[in-house]
């Protein structure tokens, strides 16, 4: 993330179209089922915070087609999460376009079943190499709603108004009407998974348990790590809190620098638990703390209290929960922010002392 002036995650995103026109106009690769299988395969090679938005509607359509295994198609980080989805079948992994360092996968083969229906949400190149090999009688992608949103979105940017919701848009290209899931519902939860990791030292507390992710994958959406110490320090004087920080390996060096400045400890699980470990973590805390990243949005599947630190907009991944708190100075304004990068961003203007204060409303409530 240092150094550089362009997004090139955000960037990489056209790659989709003409893969998803690929799919939606090339007969020619398709293998014909001659039967109906009652399988249908759900593709979603994306990122932690588009999956978690997701999530509801997969398992709505799940819910709305009981006599279909659904078998879903994730990035490699994604599949600890997926695994436990209620009702889902098998769980493929293979790269989304972003090809992260934490997406490294094992060139094994595969060995797929034949499908009624294949849904392509999102998509990779490699994502699409294997959709030529998997026989199906049909493949419908996300083409269509994603060109519409996109309309919708210049429309809102221009109107400054707030965008439709990620999940919202999910549940229409699945068939389905937007509606809350709660968490038990949405995944296969065991007293053994809770059991897993009560030996954490940073469970192992009677306090309010606080989860801080400080991480972001570009630098426009980084609150300062100053900022974030002199934060901590103020809400740490509120009451008995212990702080634990989550992410992965490269947030440890945000979480060397901001606990140098604490004046109490804290703990760091960065780069030790996988997103469903992580999920359950949020689920047994008190509050979150992060930037707008991957992590928050479990905070939101969880339900745990959350509050988020906005980056430039448009934002369509605003918590579902009325109760969670926001702190953003761009007005859903910052396109360019969020592929090129200024010298002054949006974040950079938001204090301590409006944090802070936007904190203490969750702890009163």
């Amino acid at each position: 993330m240092k150094g550089r002036k362009v997004n090139l995650d955000y960037l990489n995103l056209y790659q989709e179209v003409p893969l998803f026109c690929a799919l939606s106009i090339g007969n020619f690769f398709r293998i014909q089922t001659p039967s109906t299988t009652g399988r249908v395969l759900i593709v979603n090679t994306c990122l932690i915070g588009e999956f978690a938005a997701s999530l509801p509607a997969i398992r709505d359509y799940i819910q709305r087609h009981e006599r279909v295994i659904v078998d879903l198609m994730v990035s490699p980080p994604l599949k600890p999460l997926a695994e436990r989805v209620r009702g889902v079948g098998n769980v493929y992994v293979v790269r989304s376009l972003y090809g992260r360092p934490n997406e490294r996968v094992e060139n094994a083969a595969h060995e797929f079943a034949a499908y009624d229906e294949i849904f392509v949400m999102r998509i990779s190149k490699d994502a699409f190499r294997m959709l030529r090999e998997i026989p199906t009688a049909h493949v419908r992608t996300g083409l269509r709603e994603y060109s519409g949103y996109a309309l919708h979105l210049w429309g809102r940017l221009i109107s400054r108004k707030p965008p439709k919701q990620w999940r919202e848009l999910n549940f229409e290209m699945l068939g389905g009407q937007e509606r809350a899931v709660p968490l038990d519902d949405l995944f296969d939860l065991t007293e053994s998974d809770y059991a897993s990791l009560a030996e954490l030292e940073a469970l192992r507390t009677t306090q309010k348990k606080i989860i801080v992710h400080t991480g972001a994958g570009w630098v426009m959406k980084k609150w300062s790590n100053d900022k974030w110490a002199v934060l901590l320090n103020r809400i740490h004087c509120l009451g008995d809190v212990r702080f634990t920080f989550v992410g992965e390996g490269g947030d440890a060096e945000d979480y060397k620098a901001i606990s140098s400045k604490l004046e109490f400890p804290v703990y760091s699980l960065i780069g030790k638990l996988n997103l469903f470990q992580l999920l359950l973590i949020l689920r047994q805390s008190d509050y979150f703390i992060g930037t707008d990243s991957g992590p928050r949005n479990l905070a939101h599947l969880a339900g745990v209290r959350s509050l988020c630190i906005f980056g430039p907009g448009p934002h369509f991944y605003m918590p579902p929960d009325p109760r969670d708190i926001v702190v953003d100075k761009s007005r859903g304004r910052g396109l360019y922010q969020m592929f090129f990068y200024r010298k002054r961003g949006f974040i950079n203007d938001i204090t301590t002392d409006e944090v802070y204060e936007g904190f203490k409303k969750l702890w009163r409530s």
